[in-house]
């Protein structure tokens, strides 16, 4: 999938946020932080947009991941790096941004579950050392194809929509 919908899946994933608990103003802070970590996987990319974020602060790591452990699709979008990721969230904000730690995972995750599509990911680096798709090759979609956009979109749509929850959850509090 292309960056902008990583991004736009990224950010749906604090859903979970007005779902499952209460929205404070700490989910300000969770948009930007989403959107960077759907992104994240791609730093064992050549080509990604992540080393240009911030002014190139990444761009250290272009090129930098190769071998049979640091390929692209590798290690970078395993489960087992966003847990360590999020553990290491969890340790330094739980107590000021409770839904971090999760946040961060879960967008974190989104990336390697959509490439799953597409391509065959190291999801389960580095206990299993394969890299798998989660569709049968036939079915798999191309990078700013249709099926790319439409996501896009429809993902789009879906954040408006929780912009105007989280909107209606301040409306009266002073905050906008």
């Amino acid at each position: 999938m292309t960056w902008r919908t990583h991004i736009v899946i990224g950010v749906n994933t604090l859903w979970i946020v007005p779902l499952v608990g209460k929205i404070d103003n700490s989910i300000i802070t969770l948009i930007p932080v989403a959107a960077l970590a759907s992104l994240l996987p791609d730093v064992d990319a050549v080509y990604a947009k992540i080393h240009y974020i911030g002014g190139g602060l990444l761009q250290f790591t272009q090129g930098k991941f190769s071998g049979k452990y640091f390929s692209h699709r590798g290690l970078m979008h395993s489960f087992f790096i966003a847990l360590v990721f999020a553990l290491i969230l969890a340790f330094f904000f739980a107590k000021s941004i409770p839904w971090l730690p999760v946040v961060f995972f879960l967008a974190y995750m989104s990336h390697g579950v959509v490439d799953g599509f597409n391509r065959p990911v190291g999801l389960l680096y580095p206990v299993y050392m394969k890299k798998f798709a989660l569709l049968p090759r036939a079915l798999w979609t191309p990078v700013n194809g249709f099926t790319d956009n439409i996501i896009f979109i429809l993902g789009s749509f879906s954040f408006l929509l929780l912009c105007w929850v989280i909107y209606n959850s301040f409306a009266g509090s002073g905050l906008f």
